[in-house]
């Protein structure tokens, strides 16, 4: 095999795809990054990392709203969503711009664009192709929905809606599915809702 453009190629950039690619530079060895979204994937941008602000912000509502517990005199007088996805999104920048300072200082080629693995050591980019002694998927995840059941955004809506509302809502129900996909609803969904995931056990 002629040299391959990379000693590790890492296809992904969540979390799983960011760590091996430093710790593979940190090991001195030459790296190459395909990302077709922003640096830190599902995680960092709409997953664990503006989830834990979230609920950060809803603990220091709770915690306002028992102060009295500890003889603290404060009163909780609402929720600003505005102000709390301000605080959300204001984590995720921070947490962004060093994660992308962190894989510039080590040295670490970023691929910008959607990559597809296209031989056992290539990965593709548009019309570019890239090789790696070794190659590493690491390609994340994404929202997935029952058989017959759209997700709209309003009534039937994905973690990444859920980071995006704009109001607390009154009531909500979480519906976990075996294996591990999660479906959020309002209360109050008519019988084909109910009826498909019955028939999902």
């Amino acid at each position: 095999m002629a040299d391959a453009d990379f000693d590790v190629l890492v296809l992904g950039a969540g979390s799983g795809g960011y760590a091996c690619a430093l710790r593979a530079a940190q090991l001195g060895l030459k790296v190459g990054l395909v990302e077709k979204d922003h640096l830190g994937g599902t995680c960092l941008h709409v997953g664990c990392i503006p989830t834990k602000a979230l609920l950060h912000a809803a603990e220091i509502a709770d915690n306002t709203r028992d102060s009295a517990e500890f003889g603290v005199r404060a009163t909780l007088e609402g929720i600003d969503m505005a102000g709390v996805n301000a605080y959300k999104d204001g984590v995720v920048a921070r947490l962004f711009k060093g994660l992308t300072g962190l894989i510039k200082g080590r040295g670490i080629t970023v691929i910008e664009g959607a990559g597809r693995l296209t031989g056992p050591r290539e990965v593709t980019v548009g019309e570019t192709s890239y090789t790696g002694t070794h190659v590493v998927l690491a390609s994340g995840s994404y929202a997935r929905s029952l058989p017959g059941l759209d997700i709209d955004g309003e009534r039937v809506i994905t973690s990444e809606h859920a980071l995006r509302l704009e109001r607390v809502p009154a009531s909500v129900v979480v519906r976990e599915i075996p294996p591990g996909t999660m479906v959020v609803y309002p209360r109050g969904l008519d019988e084909p809702l109910a009826q498909a995931l019955e028939d999902c056990g």
